[in-house]
């Protein structure tokens, strides 16, 4: 206005004259992505913007996000972007990167500003899910905030379907067989192989093996965090009689026609349908004779042995990776002097127990199944068979997962350093759960007793090994076996 000379404001948004102090603002065009990690490079910028405190830096990112959540995009575009032009710590970066996300239009510059929080943190969650919304992998409307999440029961039970299996030839019960493929009619011997069409494994796309789910995109959704807890009701095609299952239910025979029904295990989109499974390979016989065996190796004596039951067990698995911080003291000469490092840790299908069905110790059968075997879920394969579904939520199980790797590490500290390890302290920060997946493991279940008291049997539906107690000899047991 006054023809003096204009000079940058200090915050380089305006050029401002030295004399009456009249300013005029700069327009600045949004650069790409790609721009902005070139001008990365530079400490100034053509507008002046010089090295900024660390403190500085704070004041730009808290003003770049107030924008951001205000609407504002072209205020956000302005303080974030001199966030990565200054010398901010990779954490502000990665900050900035996500809240640029937010500010672009264009999906493509969206994925490039979350690839590159990625880049900075692998484990960064949001930008994990804001990737999977891009993809199409997640949507906004399932999307929920597990701190308020509720699960209403209703007091009247909710109908549900389920799949009836007949034979074609004659209406007669379809039963699968121990065979792992085959479904055979009880009245006339019609069989059908259901491995013949059944769906294919999946390549692992979310972690190591196959049927492996995104992790991240599930626990932001309510199936997630959530269980069966509503009773469930239908109607038999064959008799009429209308039943009420128990949530964990999927599969049932009716007590009346022996009709077999599979329940729709995706009927509420609340909770989670089983990936895969492992068909039975043990049959009745077998699992008996496997049960005598193991009794007659330990010297149980006179056991009375319960009805043996087939049933389905679900299992939750994990792929559980990322860098665990650690310290500790090790022995130099006669004193222990600190020592620390970083651990890069991974740890495919770590098992984790869906369901509190069974006891710990049984539990630790679950390690020895080979879960190559699994084929993914067809219904078929539970006809005539019960089957569970998950009681233990996916969040919770996740929390195990990560507590199993961590005391596995710290069982064998020998992963971290040769030398023996006192006080040793892991920082959990940096492990992150990539992928996970639901399964369902064949099991026999049974107990016996001995003189009053109770013990639990398992034998895996696919090896035929048997987990199970034996009843303590003791002194009397001792003195008997050695005088006879």
């Amino acid at each position: 206005m006054c023809g003096d000379r204009l000079v940058f404001s200090a915050d380089g948004r305006f050029r401002q004259c030295e004399r009456c102090n009249h300013k005029i603002a700069i327009v600045r065009q949004r650069e790409s992505p790609q721009a902005l990690m070139r001008l990365q490079q530079y400490s100034t910028d053509e507008s002046g913007f010089a090295n900024v405190r660390t403190a500085g830096v704070r004041e730009l990112l808290r003003q770049g996000v107030a924008a951001a959540k205000a609407g504002d995009r072209d205020e956000a575009f302005h303080y974030l972007t001199w966030v990565l032009r200054t010398d901010s710590n990779e954490r502000q970066q990665a900050q900035a990167w996500l809240w640029l996300s937010e500010v672009y239009e264009e999906p493509a510059d969206k994925r490039h500003c979350l690839e590159q929080v990625l880049a900075f943190d692998p484990t960064h969650g949001v930008a994990r899910r804001g990737l999977a919304m891009l993809d199409g992998r997640l949507q906004a409307k399932d999307i929920i905030d597990p701190n308020q999440i509720s699960q209403t029961v209703s007091e009247e039970p909710e109908q549900a379907s389920a799949e009836q299996f007949v034979c074609p030839q004659c209406a007669g019960k379809l039963q699968y067989l121990a065979d792992g493929s085959t479904l055979r009619c009880g009245f006339c011997g019609y069989e059908q192989v259901v491995g013949d069409d059944a769906p294919r494994p999946k390549n692992g796309r979310f972690g190591e093996g196959s049927f492996e789910q995104e992790f991240t995109t599930a626990l932001a959704q309510a199936k997630g965090h959530l269980a069966p807890v509503q009773m469930r009701t239908f109607q038999c095609n064959g008799c009429a009689v209308e039943f009420v299952l128990a949530p964990e239910a999927i599969s049932m025979t009716c007590p009346y026609c022996d009709s077999v029904y599979v329940t729709e295990t995706a009927a509420s989109h609340e909770i989670m349908p089983p990936h895969a499974l492992i068909p039975f390979r043990i049959s009745h016989e077998q699992a008996e004779k496997a049960i005598q065996s193991w009794l007659k190796e330990g010297e149980v004596e006179r056991p009375s042995l319960s009805p043996i039951v087939g049933i389905y067990l679900p299992l939750w698995t994990f792929d559980v990776g990322g860098e665990i911080r650690w310290g500790g003291q090790v022995k130099k000469g006669d004193d222990w002097v600190p020592i620390s490092g970083n651990h890069l840790a991974f740890s495919d299908d770590v098992r984790v127990p869906a369901s509190t069905r069974l006891d710990r110790d049984l539990a630790k059968g679950f390690a020895v199944f080979d879960l190559d075997g699994l084929v993914a879920y067809d219904s078929r394969y539970l006809a005539d068979w019960p089957a569970e579904r998950h009681t233990i939520p996916l969040a919770d199980a996740s929390l195990q997962a990560r507590k199993q790797v961590l005391t596995e590490l710290r069982r064998n500290p020998h992963r971290l350093t040769l030398d023996d390890v006192r006080n040793l302290k892991l920082g959990s920060l940096g492990l992150v759960v990539e992928s996970f997946k639901l399964a369902l493991l064949p099991v026999w279940l049974a107990h016996y007793q001995v003189e009053g008291e109770t013990f639990h049997l398992m034998v895996n539906g696919q090896t035929g090994d048997v987990v199970g107690k034996r009843p303590s000899r003791g002194v009397r047991g001792f003195f008997a076996k050695l005088f006879g």
